[in-house]
């Protein structure tokens, strides 16, 4: 019997969340298929971020050599960053199967555009610049795309902002509409042809948790369990609902079982401060903005007292980038004098070291570790940072030297941001009201696994970078030696671990000079993304 795969993608799936609607009633099927299959908890990359995740999951390897670590990369030598693209991932789980002649279908999996040809269908996910983009594969499927779904969208986020009132269920409803457009593309490519590998990735639930954490996680201050209640049964189990049809429809289609694995990228928790690591970097004398900054911030500080010809708003948000955010692609840095520069926003920065000479560099990067680790909240003397990293303890691979220094580890519920912000301090306390990111990640996803030749096992524990090693096992296609992650044998039968093999293979990899990364995306696209993630509060 041939092997067929459904991957389920839940962005920001958090055990936290889901058990409790499970144990509730609100998510039978999820339960259907824990109560048959292996699940547990899914780590995610560090900083768990959607691009260094999926990048991961779909290639088995870790950010030093997929080469993508954020939503960016800084190109130190011309000081100026490139957004993240597909181009430079290599040996992805659809490539592999595409190239063993299995059919493939990928439906809005962050990190896919622009797409790439596979031996199937792609309609790519976050980080697309625009519906305008060109972002399927064939070219030819976006229009039958919006021929089926006339309001199909990468991503759309409207009622952001103040969700008192009203406006709560609004939100809810929109991300409730953008689980079923998601889900109508999947309806769409399915009803194509017979798959053999298929992936739906829902990012609303990303979007969701991040606004609305605070009345769903109980022991908040804003927790409610009505809007919790609320939230389950138009949400989570419209959700639930929605992956049952799709395996339903899948197996129909396919005329045979499958193993169905859910994923998350990372989990979730609460945000309850932000730390300005950006400015702390400026106050320790570890970064310095050139006269520039300084008479920028000037005008700013003074549109913020007087009103010119009615121009204060517009104005101020022209200069809002360069004053208020901290790297942007031209920041007005005096790097001759800074010996260090953060970047990230939201929830995980990291820092990028300028010292050229290697003593300089390693006596810096033992301050700022030390320093780091000093760092307590004011209110509580809770220190804020778990553990600061050098790059080459938990990364490896060619495009190590692409990547920050110091990567930052911060406690629970706590965010640090790169970027300088001049206008607040160092600490900022997040609050609903105010806040897009009241709810933060965690480096705990899931994992559900069901199906053929899947056993029952309980609190499995596992890698996201496992996850390509795993499916490409069970289907039987060769790995490639260069992985990371581990086969999941666990979650196996020994019967079928005794009749398979493991296929070892070298994909050839890209070397670093001319890293591609960015290079694809045009100055519109460039502009594109960078408005969309700063709406969402990611820039």
């Amino acid at each position: 019997m041939k092997r067929r795969v459904l991957i389920i993608g839940i962005d920001g799936g958090t055990w936290s969340i889901l058990r409790t609607a499970i144990e509730q009633g609100y998510m039978p099927f999820l339960k259907s298929l824990c109560d048959a299959g292996s699940y547990g908890i899914l780590k995610s990359t560090i900083p768990a971020i959607t691009p260094a995740a999926w990048a991961s999951f779909q290639t088995g390897m870790n950010p030093g050599k997929t080469g993508i670590f954020d939503f960016y990369f800084w190109d130190i030598k011309h000081k100026k960053k490139h957004f993240t693209n597909s181009q430079i991932l290599q040996g992805t789980i659809w490539e592999i199967a595409s190239q063993h002649g299995r059919r493939v279908g990928v439906i809005n999996v962050p990190v896919t555009y622009p797409p790439k040809p596979i031996n199937g269908y792609m309609i790519t996910g976050f980080l697309t610049p625009s519906d305008e983009s060109e972002f399927t594969y064939p070219a030819n499927l976006k229009r039958e795309l919006y021929d089926f779904i006339p309001n199909y969208h990468i991503l759309s986020f409207k009622n952001v902002g103040d969700l008192a009132g009203k406006r709560f269920k609004s939100f809810v409803q929109e991300m409730t509409e953008n689980i079923d457009n998601r889900a109508k593309a999947a309806e769409f490519i399915i009803d194509k042809e017979s798959l053999d590998v298929l992936m739906v990735h829902f990012q609303a639930t990303d979007g969701l948790q991040h606004k609305l954490w605070a009345y769903m996680e109980e022991g908040q201050p804003s927790f409610d369990t009505e809007r919790r209640n609320y939230i389950f049964s138009n949400f989570y189990g419209h959700l639930d609902q929605k992956i049952e049809q799709l395996k339903k429809t899948f197996v129909k289609k396919t005329d045979t079982d499958c193993v169905t694995f859910i994923i998350s990228d990372h989990g979730f928790q609460r945000n309850k401060k932000r730390f300005n690591l950006g400015k702390w970097l400026h106050q320790q004398g570890y970064l310095h903005f050139s006269q520039k900054f300084f008479w920028l911030a000037f005008v700013k500080d003074l549109l913020g007292k007087l009103d010119v010809l009615n121009l204060r708003k517009y104005i101020a948000r022209r200069l809002k980038s360069l004053t208020g955010r901290m790297p942007s692609s031209q920041v007005p840095i005096s790097w001759q004098r800074s010996k260090a520069f953060s970047v990230g926003s939201s929830s995980e920065a990291s820092i990028y070291l300028l010292e050229e000479d290697e003593a300089k560099y390693q006596q810096t990067a033992s301050e700022l570790i030390a320093k780091l680790k000093e760092i307590k909240d004011p209110e509580d003397g809770t220190p804020i940072v778990k553990q600061v990293y050098y790059k080459e303890q938990i990364f490896s691979g060619d495009f190590l030297e692409f990547l920050p220094d110091l990567i930052i580890e911060p406690a629970d519920g706590y965010s640090l941001v790169g970027y300088y912000k001049a206008d607040v301090g160092l600490f900022q306390k997040i609050t609903v009201k105010d806040d897009f990111h009241v709810g933060k990640h965690h480096i705990d996803g899931i994992l559900v696994a069901a199906g053929n030749h899947i056993k029952h096992l309980e609190n499995i524990k596992a890698h996201i970078s496992d996850m390509a090693p795993t499916i490409l096992y069970y289907l039987g296609l060769p790995i490639d030696e260069n992985v990371d992650g581990r086969i999941l044998k666990e979650i196996f039968p020994q019967q079928f671990l005794n009749q398979q093999r493991v296929f070892k293979s070298s994909q050839e990899k890209m070397k670093t000079t001319g890293r591609k990364t960015g290079e694809v995306h045009s100055e519109h696209e460039q502009h594109q993304i960078e408005e969309r993630l700063r709406d969402l509060g990611y820039l």
